[in-house]
């Protein structure tokens, strides 16, 4: 999902830059044009449409820049935990707990891939629950391994954090895969 809303914000960063562009070009092919075309149309005088036009342009151009610098610092900063410690904060980048939880995932027999997400609200130090979304080998009892990756994950995350209270996992199961198993 974060992948899907990062491509949405590239395109409305250039889409308001293109718009931004085409409507200062119109705005200079007006002023260069004698009679006619849309200031006549809707009845206003050229220095009043060309003056609507480029606040619109600049407000655009405005919009874009903020939507690409919101977009570049979200993906620099990422997401971190944080834990107070007797001998003072502690933080953790949200990534490599993610990546403890996909080795300790994929490491199970019946799982082909995995892939975690901590879900970290604004202003919370630490994360309210945790996605899995897996693809599995064809085995019997799904909701059975379901049960073993929510264990598994819990037991993980109260490993690396004990003074931490569980985590509710949630498991998406987005494939069962018909190969048969390597090794691991």
């Amino acid at each position: 999902m974060e992948g899907r809303k990062r491509l949405i914000a590239w395109f409305d960063c250039i889409a308001s830059l293109l718009a931004a562009g085409l409507i200062a070009a119109l705005v200079i092919g007006l002023s260069r044009a004698e009679r006619g075309g849309a200031a006549d149309t809707l009845g206003m005088s050229k220095a009043i449409f060309g003056t609507l036009a480029l606040v619109l342009a600049i407000a655009l151009a405005t919009f874009g820049s903020l939507r690409f610098y919101t977009v570049i610092i979200r993906n620099r900063q990422g997401s971190y935990l944080f834990f107070d410690t007797p001998d003072g904060q502690v933080r953790i980048r949200s990534a490599s707990v993610e990546q403890v939880i996909n080795r300790a995932v994929r490491c199970m027999d019946d799982v082909a891939d995995a892939r975690a997400a901590l879900f970290l609200p604004r202003g919370a130090r630490v994360p309210t629950k945790v996605r899995v979304r897996c693809r599995l080998y064809e085995r019997p009892n799904v909701l059975a391994i379901q049960d073993q990756i929510r264990a598994l994950v819990c037991d993980r995350y109260l490993e690396m954090f004990p003074t931490e209270e569980p985590l509710p996992v949630e498991v998406a199961i987005e494939g069962i895969t018909f190969e048969t198993p390597g090794p691991k």
